[in-house]
């Protein structure tokens, strides 16, 4: 009756299908990012390399700690990325398992 106000109301498979799509998306996201970092690692050490060639030990100093400081946050985003996998993992064995429990509830329905 009210529908057109509140939206559809979304069944437990399509929220499950929605959420499955989020997690992916996200992981995906930090995925990119991860690369992001490494090829921003790749070109500080080659910048820190011709710093140091020219004796700029200052700009060394301050580009070792940027260097330190992607490599942390990279480490972070594959530790996100690896939660975010088994949170998936753990929505798909929940799902399978309640799949399992209908089937054998309709199974012991039919006896």
């Amino acid at each position: 009756m009210f529908s057109f106000l509140f939206g559809k109301r979304m069944t437990p498979q399509e929220k499950l299908r929605q959420n499955q799509r989020a997690l992916r998306k996200a992981q995906q996201e930090i995925s990119r990012q991860v690369v992001s970092m490494e090829r921003q690692e790749k070109k500080l050490l080659g910048d820190i390399k011709k710093a140091a060639k020219d004796g700029q030990t200052s700009a060394c100093k301050i580009m070792a700690k940027d260097l330190v400081r992607t490599r942390r946050y990279s480490k972070k985003y594959a530790t996100m990325r690896t939660s975010l996998q088994a949170l998936e993992m753990r929505l798909q064995r929940l799902t399978t398992s309640q799949q399992m429990s209908t089937a054998v509830l309709e199974a012991t329905k039919a006896m």
